[in-house]
């Protein structure tokens, strides 16, 4: 990344700044938020023109207040926001997408989306998913190297969320390269040629899955896409536009996060190998330590927000329309909630309190999804290779919203 100056106005009057091009902080963000934190914790960035906080619980209070908007429309111009706007204007298409609306509208598309992603159906995908990975570590443990990103935690999340829509298997490496171009649109400051390059590559996945959709409804299938086409409550049902931006919407959560909870988790295991020798001692602890794993270095680092009303966060005035960051990334770090954060406790009692996943109303629809495949996926390289080690430095994604490895390459003998 390109170095620049972001100072922001610090409360104490000290030099802390939110930036996210300083030297380091695609590697390990979590020394800036700690200083953010200490010195600024409700900070001004003029790089967002927007508020950044990094406190547990002014990020937990935000996020369940039903005052504050998710709403794009709802924020006050700033050259940050026109820019956002213009973007959006330019791609021609609606933000529908639940996690882009605040209720009635959230509620009523939450309503029609979130059957097969309660609890008990993702369940029932458990014997799908111990397939999946279990063919991929029948091809991939004898090589004795991988590189975890590449060879299994990418391809991963795809296979599953295709099988689950009833895509073919062939069409996995067009669809990842869709995902990864709407998860880089997310970061606010992503360049213009980059960003056009991605809006054109999210237009070819707008336009299959379109075709797909239709083809669904002249023919249902057993399959998650046909029950979503389908769903209906109280007389209500998706309208086209809307059924593709959630399914884009369901696709990018799903995937992204899956795909960085296994190598983040990965390489911090192997940065504390106490607590992988604990955690193979001990297999009843994989539930908590995914939970862990997700608190101590999850991919989902940023939520944005805008302010409703005038609010006080801290000893900080924010103002109606203003756009307010939740770090939730140093949340989950916070000194303050968590003993000892800047470490790993695969067994911490209180793990699954992590805000990984959001909270309030806008709690990820995909998080029961999510952990299922991180504690299948992370079981079989945990209890199923010995001597995991390294092979070469990790390559971290230069993205700011969501944290994750482009690569991880290890050795390892077959367990």
């Amino acid at each position: 990344m390109t170095s620049v100056t972001a100072e922001g106005r610090s409360g104490n009057g000290g030099p802390v700044a939110f930036d996210p091009f300083e030297e380091g902080f695609v590697a390990s963000p979590y020394e800036q938020y700690a200083r953010l934190r200490a010195h600024d914790p409700v900070h001004w960035s003029e790089l967002l023109q927007g508020w950044v906080l990094t406190r547990f619980d002014d990020v937990v209070t935000l996020l369940r207040d039903p005052e504050i908007s998710v709403e794009l429309d709802n924020a006050r111009a700033t050259s940050v926001v026109e820019l956002q706007r213009a973007r959006q204007s330019r791609s021609g298409r609606p933000s529908d997408t639940l996690v882009l609306r605040d209720d009635p509208d959230h509620h009523r598309l939450r309503k029609l989306l979130q059957r097969p992603f309660g609890p008990r159906p993702v369940e029932g995908l458990r014997a799908m998913v111990v397939n999946r990975v279990d063919a991929a570590m029948a091809d991939l443990a004898p090589r004795g190297a991988m590189d975890v990103i590449g060879d299994f935690a990418y391809p991963l999340p795809v296979a599953v969320f295709n099988e689950m829509l009833g895509l073919p298997d062939e069409d996995a490496p067009r669809v990842r390269a869709w995902i990864q171009a709407v998860a880089r649109m997310l970061d606010p400051v992503i360049d213009d040629d980059e960003h056009a390059r991605c809006q054109a590559l999210m237009d070819e996945m707008y336009g299959y899955l379109d075709d797909l959709i239709e083809a669904k409804r002249a023919a249902p299938a057993d399959d998650v896409l046909t029950e979503l086409v389908q769903a209906e409550e109280d007389g209500d049902r998706l309208t086209r536009d809307e059924l593709v931006a959630q399914v884009v919407t369901l696709y990018v959560a799903g995937h992204e996060p899956t795909t960085s909870l296994i190598g983040n988790g990965l390489l911090a295991l192997l940065r504390q190998p106490d607590q992988l020798e604990l955690l193979r001692s001990r297999p009843d602890l994989m539930p908590n330590a995914v939970n862990e794993l997700l608190r101590f270095d999850g991919p989902n680092q940023f939520v944005r927000r805008i302010a409703l009303r005038p609010t006080t966060i801290g000893d900080r005035e924010v103002a109606a329309g203003d756009v307010i960051y939740a770090a939730v990334g140093a949340a989950n770090r916070d000194p303050e909630r968590w003993t000892d954060p800047d470490h790993v406790h695969v067994d911490r009692p209180d793990a699954a309190q992590h805000i990984q996943f959001g909270s309030g109303i806008h709690h990820c629809l995909g998080s029961h999804l999510a952990r299922l495949q991180g504690e299948v996926a992370l079981g079989a390289l945990v209890f199923g290779l010995d001597d995991i080690a390294l092979a070469g430095d990790p390559v971290w994604s230069e993205r700011m919203v969501i944290r994750g490895l482009q690569s991880l390459p290890v050795t390892y003998r077959p367990a």
